[in-house]
């Protein structure tokens, strides 16, 4: 875990970092997002010492790294930048296994390491030989990444590593990175200035203005509840509708469904629908739990109004969690033919309804929020 505690970073009668405070789960990808001067790749520099605070502390796993001898803490702390950082004069296998040597890892290990870096970041091995003139942009945004995992460090700090990369290349290395995280689960630092970015590939977004932290949380909370009017503004107001994954079912559904009990006759269950105006009856037990659905256009004329409702549940009754998102909720739509869904909870309970109506009215919110008509 790496912990930011009341610190102060002041350049002369500047302040760039006022009482930031929070801390970085380990294992997770955290993202610094701001605008220019917002004091996000100063607090990125603080937690490998290339910055020093004027007051506060940064803990690694407890202990202050004023504590720790600087260039051991540097040597254990990958770090990735924008213009790569490789040296020109080196070949790519020699920039990889640089801190390597540094650390005096055998030999072997070194060779054996650094063919499974290159392998991770999608590079042929036939690219060790070569400089780094003779790489595109994001092959060597790729070796600098395969050199800041090479020795395993728990931390690993990027400063806006794609920034400089066509929109292709970026969403590539985007999606590399989440692979590799994926199997490695190493504590990322990443500042960007790219909302869509920081959604994309953060387990929490940090949103600095001025040297402070206003909102701290994960991507889904600050696209739904921005803490305040800078946050929003700086989000987007429909940014939500780019990340469909975040919008759950308990955002959009009904929350009072109209039921009923399996024992009222048919003949109560369509009047109940007559007078509500509705073609759909959720049956419920005692306990609210779903039992299935009395579908109006399922009858026929031989139907016997006396019997139960339990007789005339719907065989083809789909149900959907509070917890599933819009895309899954359009993806059962589609397949099972359906725009009436029940839905539970993780024992059955009925929470509420998806309706045709109650999708198409989150769809187009998207279209008609801001809009003056």
């Amino acid at each position: 875990m790496i912990e930011f505690k009341n610190v102060f970073k002041k350049y002369k009668s500047t302040n760039v970092l006022s009482n930031i405070s929070f801390k970085i789960e380990t294992g997770n990808i955290v993202c610094l997002i701001g605008e220019s001067g917002c004091g996000k790749t100063t607090t990125l520099k603080m937690i490998n010492r290339l910055i020093n605070p004027t007051k506060g502390h940064i803990l690694i796993d407890g202990e202050d790294v004023n504590n720790k001898n600087v260039i051991e803490l540097r040597r254990n702390i990958g770090y990735v930048i924008q213009q790569t950082g490789l040296f020109p004069h080196l070949t790519i296998r020699e920039n990889i296994e640089l801190i390597a040597k540094l650390k005096k890892i055998p030999e072997d290990d070194i060779n054996k390491k650094t063919k499974e870096m290159m392998d991770m970041v999608g590079l042929d091995l036939s690219y060790l030989d070569r400089y780094p003139t003779e790489l595109s942009g994001g092959q060597q945004q790729r070796v600098g990444v395969a050199r800041a995992f090479l020795t395993d460090p728990a931390i690993i700090l990027m400063d806006e590593p794609f920034s400089a990369l066509d929109p292709m290349t970026r969403n590539s290395l985007q999606d590399e990175l989440l692979r590799i995280q994926e199997k490695f689960k190493k504590t990322i630092v990443f500042v960007t200035h790219d909302m869509d970015e920081a959604i994309k590939i953060a387990d929490k977004i940090c949103i600095m203005d001025g040297g402070h932290i206003i909102q701290y949380d994960t991507p889904e909370n600050i696209l739904k509840h921005p803490k305040n009017k800078f946050v929003s503004n700086f989000v987007g107001p429909k940014r939500i509708w780019t990340s469909p994954e975040f919008i759950k079912v308990k955002d959009i559904m009904l929350k009072t469904p109209i039921t009923c009990r399996e024992n009222l006759s048919l003949f109560r269950c369509l009047t109940k629908m007559r007078n509500l105006k509705v073609d759909t009856l959720m049956v419920v037990d005692n306990k609210h739990k779903y039992l299935g659905s009395i579908i109006i256009d399922e009858l026929s004329s031989n139907s016997n109004l006396k019997k139960n409702a339990s007789n005339y549940i719907s065989k083809n009754s789909i149900c959907v969690k509070e917890t599933d998102s819009l895309l899954d909720v359009l993806n059962v739509v589609n397949n099972a033919k359906t725009t009436t869904i029940p839905v539970v909870n993780s024992k059955g309970v009925l929470q509420g309804l998806i309706t045709r109506g109650s999708l198409l009215t989150s769809l187009s919110s998207q279209f008609l929020e801001g809009s003056d008509e």
